[in-house]
C-alpha cells in the first residue's frame, strides 16, 4: 500500500510540475540558454503601484525573417523604406504574447510596444544594437494586453550581416510593470 501510495504521490508532483510541452520556464531562459523559435517561454509580471497583482505571461517568437526577406517583407509595409547601415541588415521578428490573470479581480493591462527598451536585440557578444525607425509589416507587437487576452505582431532590428546568432530581449519592466518580471532572451535565428 505504501509502495502505491509513493508512486501516486511521485505522479501527481510530475504533473503538477508539467508545463506545456516545448515550453521554457524563465528561470532556465538566460543570454546564454536563450529560448528557440517556436519555444513558448513562460514567466510573471507584477502589475500596478499601490495593490499589485502578479499575471502569468507567455511569450513565443513565431518566426523570423532576416536580409532580404525581412527587406522585401519591409517594402511592402512601406514603399520608402531606408536600407540599414553599411555593414547590417533588417531582422523582423513575429512574436506573441500572452497574459493571464492569477484572481478573477485582477484586471489590470499591459501595454506592449510603446516603450524603446521593451523589445531589443543583442549581438552574439550581448552588447546591444542600436535601434530602428522603421514600419513594420502588419501587425505590429504594439498594444493594450487585458488579461486572459493575446497579442501577435512584427517587431524590427538592424544586425550585423556576419552575426549568427542575434538575441532578441524582452524587458517586463517596461510598459507598465511595476518592478517583478524577468528579462526574457529570444533566439532570432534557425538553429543547425
Amino acid at each position: 500500500m505504501k509502495k502505491r501510495t509513493s508512486k501516486l504521490f511521485f505522479i501527481c508532483i510530475l504533473l503538477c510540475l508539467t508545463v506545456a510541452p516545448g515550453s521554457v520556464l524563465a528561470q532556465y531562459n538566460s543570454s546564454k540558454n536563450p529560448a528557440s523559435i517556436g519555444a513558448p517561454v513562460t514567466s510573471m509580471v507584477e502589475l500596478g503601484s499601490v495593490y499589485s497583482s502578479i499575471y502569468d505571461i507567455t511569450i513565443t517568437v513565431l518566426e523570423t525573417l532576416r536580409g532580404s526577406d525581412a527587406m522585401e517583407r519591409l517594402k511592402k509595409a512601406d514603399s520608402a523604406v531606408k536600407a540599414p547601415a553599411k555593414g547590417f541588415e533588417y531582422i523582423l521578428a513575429r512574436v506573441k504574447f500572452e497574459m493571464k490573470a492569477r484572481a478573477v479581480s485582477d484586471k489590470l493591462t499591459i501595454t506592449i510596444g510603446d516603450s524603446p527598451l521593451q523589445w531589443i536585440a543583442l549581438a552574439s557578444d550581448l552588447t546591444e544594437y542600436p535601434r530602428v525607425a522603421v514600419t513594420v509589416p502588419a501587425p505590429a507587437l504594439k498594444g493594450t494586453v487585458n488579461p486572459g487576452d493575446t497579442i501577435e505582431g512584427w517587431v524590427a532590428f538592424a544586425v550585423d550581416k556576419k552575426d549568427s546568432g542575434p538575441v532578441m530581449v524582452f524587458d517586463p519592466d517596461t510598459g507598465g510593470a511595476t518592478g517583478r518580471g524577468k528579462a526574457l532572451f529570444f533566439k532570432m535565428f534557425k538553429e543547425e
